[in-house]
């Protein structure tokens, strides 16, 4: 593995200019110029951190930054110098990415021999590190969005499917219990799985206050290859915008159509593109950072043809919400409104290509798995 620290010198040719066929008992003018050039540079001090989110798609644009300011204090990085940092930055990238889409690569940089100034060359050290304070919707991004009222679609739709006694429900990332509490008061036998412990533990205790009814499962529940349900409705408002690739987002719906009745309803939070818009690397990356993973259109349909589930109504969260939900409960949290329109990840816009629906699906048989005839 290259090393952390790199350095750039700058070369002698720049600062000696045309000196050596200067007389210097007898400088000309432009010799004094290089003269004090010189001594200036020798008598500059420098040092900083910049810190850029880990988003390899960005790994160009960054190198172009990083120059900009080595050539900014007059440093000219030789080709092979050029190499060694877009080799050790696409590294680090990666790196920090692949640990969490909220890293952040750390830039220090500093003179490699101060008693010679920025004549003497900079050095540059790159790390991974956490999001800045500043950054906000980055600290937020784990955190839960929905507040504490439940989901009026989730109450509708579990409502339509029959008596509540006889209507199953599984809440896949349950946490404190905002849906499975209300759900249970109202009679639905509700599994919640719960990957947070003292989640959990909050869940039951308040269960158990109230007199309720909720089994709790653990995380690795829809992982567990033995397991099959019967649920007439399974909900999942908040887990598809923290998965990381279309990929783990089709494993989901996989796991989750396994768990339903034949005639049940999945009901999921997702970040959907417009149609007419075509997502970069780096806007998924940044996505991903933010909380928000989305898909398109096309991804939508090919996950749902694979894994054997219909889509039956696909409506804005935000539209239905604020009509159904008592005013005192809406906007659910102060960063809400930002993030399920698509604003934190297209701050400014009116109309980001990005926005947080509602997906009601009911199974299809599977497609037969061509490994498997």
């Amino acid at each position: 593995m290259m090393p952390n620290a790199l350095t750039t010198p700058l070369r002698q040719s720049q600062m000696a200019g045309n000196s050596a066929h200067q007389d210097p008992t007898n400088p000309s003018e432009e010799g004094r110029q290089q003269a004090l050039e010189q001594k200036l540079q020798a008598s500059m001090a420098l040092e900083g951190t910049l810190q850029l989110p880990c988003l390899p798609a960005l790994a160009p644009r960054y190198e172009h930054l990083i120059l900009g300011l080595f050539n900014l204090f007059g440093q000219n990085p030789s080709s092979e110098e050029r190499q060694q940092l877009r080799q050790r930055l696409t590294e680090t990238l990666t790196e920090g990415f692949e640990e969490s889409p909220r890293r952040y690569l750390s830039l220090s940089y500093q003179l490699v021999n101060p008693q010679e100034g920025v004549a003497g060359g900079l050095g540059l050290t790159l790390s991974l590190t956490s999001p800045p304070e500043a950054q906000g919707s980055f600290q937020l991004a784990n955190q839960s969005r929905f507040g504490s009222y439940p989901d009026g679609k989730a109450m509708m739709l579990a409502a339509s499917l029959g008596e509540a006694e006889e209507v199953s429900v599984l809440d896949i990332g349950a946490g404190i219990g905002r849906n499975s509490l209300p759900l249970a008061k109202r009679g639905h036998p509700v599994d919640a799985v719960v990957t947070n412990a003292e989640a959990g533990e909050r869940l039951q205790e308040m269960a158990r206050s109230r007199h309720l009814s909720v089994t709790l499962l653990g995380g690795d529940f829809l992982d567990a290859p033995q397991v099959t349900g019967d649920y007439h409705l399974a909900i999942a408002p908040e887990i598809l915008p923290h998965l990381r690739s279309p990929q783990a987002m089709t494993h989901f719906f996989r796991q989750s159509r396994r768990l339903l009745a034949p005639r049940g309803r999945l009901l999921l939070g997702a970040f959907l593109t417009h149609p007419d818009y075509s997502p970069q690397e780096s806007v998924r990356e940044l996505a991903q950072a933010c909380g928000c993973s989305f898909l398109t259109p096309s991804e939508l349909t090919a996950i749902l043809g694979e894994v054997g589930l219909r889509l039956e109504s696909q409506e804005s969260v935000v539209a239905y919400e604020s009509t159904h939900l008592p005013a005192a409960a809406w906007p659910p949290s102060q960063s809400f409104l930002n993030w399920a329109t698509g604003q934190e990840l297209f701050p400014g816009l009116m109309a980001p290509p990005v926005s947080f629906y509602w997906l009601c699906c009911a199974p299809e048989p599977i497609p037969a798995n061509p490994d498997e005839t």
